[in-house]
């Protein structure tokens, strides 16, 4: 019989942060650059407050308004002002973590059962869960980790 396997043994302990400041802009650069799909935000002694997902990007906030327009000879004729979309996606970059971030976290602790954190990963339609240690984030398990695991478990019985 295999050892129940815990939130610490399976986590990322390698990820990123950011702060309540951070801007939209500066997010969208590290997801794209890290090829994350989640952040915590912390305060200034590194405690969990919130968390950005790529889904609160793309989703939630980000939907920029595309303008209207009529193609006309091959021509894009805009008809209710490119300058007004401009400016509403540069206003939108210039948010900050906090204004988009989710602050009711669904957390676990290192110490949590896998097969608990997958449960609640399912019900929860969750991509990621923080795992904290005093509040402080400790490590990110993702559904590639719970994959990982599982395949580990059933992968080597099938063999």
């Amino acid at each position: 019989m295999k050892e129940e396997r815990t939130a610490s043994d399976i986590m990322e302990k390698v990820f990123i942060t950011a702060s309540p400041d951070t801007s939209v802009f500066d997010l969208v650069h590290m997801f794209v650059k890290n090829k994350i799909s989640a952040i915590p935000i912390v305060d200034e002694e590194e405690k969990l407050i919130g968390i950005v997902t790529d889904a609160d990007l793309l989703y939630k906030k980000i939907k920029p308004h595309v303008p209207h327009y009529v193609n006309l000879l091959g021509a894009s004729i805009y008809y209710n002002g490119i300058s007004q979309y401009d400016k509403g996606f540069k206003k939108l970059m210039a948010c900050t973590a906090r204004e988009m971030m989710t602050k009711n976290v669904i957390i676990a602790a290192p110490t949590a059962d896998v097969e608990q954190i997958a449960g609640v990963m399912v019900a929860e339609h969750l991509k990621v869960i923080p795992i904290v240690d005093g509040r402080r984030v400790v490590g990110l398990v993702t559904r590639n980790n719970i994959l990982d695991e599982l395949y580990e478990e059933y992968g080597t019985e099938s063999k």
